[in-house]
């Protein structure tokens, strides 16, 4: 495994200008790039993926994920631990909680962080468990129910970050939306880490 982490650092070593520059090329130029960084990753863990952007003028960020696997968590840390020092680079392990408004998509559905609901729920044989349930505007009524509930999972990984979301949540739920949240003991979605926080000290966790 050693030798496999040395190998990919130093074919990104070798190839990292090509990536400095992937919002300013041909779409068909940046896939091939993108699939060429995939495969490399792939022949250290086929169970890791990636994301690689930043702003103009700035160091650029490699994102290491495991998309939430946890068993694959410490493969993602090993390989960010041999990373080596990349002029205009970051290394990053696990998608990282970001603060603000914001939108994904994933196949033909969209949804915004700030239309979102949460319900705290309650184990009675594990109080200290956190279990929530998230509200959806229309879930009832949606056609690709399978698409708006990775929609959901990939929020909760903007909200939380992947560590928080895969460690921190025991129990998850996703449902629709009432029309007056807060009469049903609804919290905004962007309170979450607070609650977690807060769920956490309350039971020394």
């Amino acid at each position: 495994m050693p030798d496999k982490i040395k190998a990919f650092w130093q074919w990104f070593k070798d190839h990292n200008h090509a990536f400095l520059f992937t919002n300013e090329v041909d779409d068909d130029v940046k896939e091939q790039l993108i699939n060429d960084l995939l495969t490399e990753l792939h022949e250290y863990n086929p169970s890791l993926y990636f994301q690689v952007g930043g702003l103009p003028n700035e160091d650029q960020e490699l994102i290491i994920t495991a998309e939430g696997d946890f068993e694959q968590f410490e493969s993602v840390e090993r390989l960010i631990a041999g990373a080596p020092v990349i002029e205009n680079w970051v290394f990053i392990a696990f998608m990282q909680p970001t603060e603000g408004d914001n939108t994904i998509r994933y196949d033909d559905v969209e949804i915004s962080r700030s239309e979102l609901w949460f319900m705290p729920l309650q184990s009675p044989s594990d109080p200290s468990s956190i279990g929530i349930k998230v509200c959806v505007p229309g879930y009832d009524d949606a056609e690709n129910r399978n698409a708006l509930d990775n929609a959901v999972y990939k929020m909760l990984d903007t909200v939380l970050g992947e560590r928080s979301f895969a460690i921190d949540i025991d129990y998850l739920e996703i449902g629709e939306l009432p029309e007056y949240p807060e009469e049903y003991g609804m919290i905004a979605l962007a309170e979450l880490p607070a609650y977690i926080s807060w769920k956490k000290k309350k039971f020394n966790k």
